[in-house]
């Protein structure tokens, strides 16, 4: 393959990966605005439910490690959530001083139709990969994480 060949083929990726992240962005928005949260909400909501689902609870110190955020910023948002029907709290099954964050049925419903017909279809077209294909798109979005994670930092 010669230099044109090589740019040409660079750049239909480039710009794959472009059109890609603004479909990303604007899906997120979209999921914002009908769940009526924001992005660390979601984030938070998120880990809750996989967590829920893999049968680990969830504190309130684990979810301000996972978001990076204070604890009392945490307290804030558990507290928004709580409101807004999203999450509970509840009293950890063993140790009477402590709390575990759960989801509500509420959220995990209207998250379904959205985010996990995402992630069932993202599930899908892995699926429908060789193994050499998989390997490819693998090593490329570990480099692309890579450079994202080690640029600027």
């Amino acid at each position: 393959m010669n230099e044109i060949e090589t740019a040409v083929n660079s750049d239909s990726l480039i710009a794959a990966y472009e059109r890609f992240r603004r479909a990303e962005a604007a899906f997120h928005q979209r999921v914002r605005s009908v769940t009526g949260m924001g992005e660390n909400e979601l984030r938070l909501v998120h880990y809750v439910l996989n967590a829920h689902r893999e049968g680990k609870t969830v504190k309130p110190t684990e979810i301000a490690r996972h978001l990076g955020i204070s604890s009392a910023s945490t307290t804030a948002l558990l507290d928004r959530l709580e409101r807004g029907g999203s999450l509970q709290r509840l009293s950890h099954p063993t140790d009477r001083r402590s709390i575990i964050i759960a989801p509500t049925r509420e959220v995990e419903e209207r998250l379904s139709a959205t985010v996990d017909e995402y992630n069932r279809r993202l599930a899908s077209l892995s699926d429908e990969l060789s193994d050499d294909e998989r390997a490819a798109v693998e090593r490329f979005l570990g480099a692309l994480t890579e450079a994202a994670d080690s640029i600027a930092s």
